[in-house]
């Protein structure tokens, strides 16, 4: 693994430094393919997408080893030392919370599509109600 060089300053004048994993392409796939993680890859992006077992992506650059959950917008990357030390120490670190955390959710989506469902219902039948009292009242004008 190699030690963090000059990369660049931000416009605020920060030092910006840079480690790169000296892994290549190859590598990182056969790695991901011998521990069975399902990965896709972006070219353009030199990135990986990665999915764990609690189904929790990941973004995942491999010429430097940072990383980030996947996200609409990515706000935070972290930095590890190659392909094995991510996997290794945080791919799967926090695998049983976000199971925990994923049926959670699943249970509130569900609990909150049912009141939805039956608000719905309700307004429509509160709708039908007053269409039939409508045509009720119609009706004894007409008789």
């Amino acid at each position: 693994m190699s030690d963090y060089k000059y990369a660049r300053t931000n416009s605020k004048g920060k030092v910006m430094l840079r480690r790169d994993t000296e892994e290549d392409f190859p590598f990182v796939v056969s790695y991901l393919k011998e521990k069975d993680i399902p990965y896709e890859y972006r070219d353009g992006a030199h990135m990986f997408i990665l999915t764990n077992i609690a189904d929790v992506r990941y973004v995942y650059y491999w010429t430097t080893g940072r990383w980030a959950i996947k996200k609409r917008t990515i706000d935070k990357h972290y930095s590890s030392k190659g392909i094995d030390d991510f996997v290794t120490r945080f791919f799967n670190k926090y695998v049983d919370d976000q199971i925990v955390r994923r049926k959670e959710w699943d249970e509130e989506n569900r609990i909150r599509k049912e009141l939805y469902t039956q608000r719905k219902k309700e307004k429509l039948e509160e709708k039908y109600e007053h269409v039939k009292k409508q045509r009720e009242d119609k009706r004894d004008e007409t008789d």
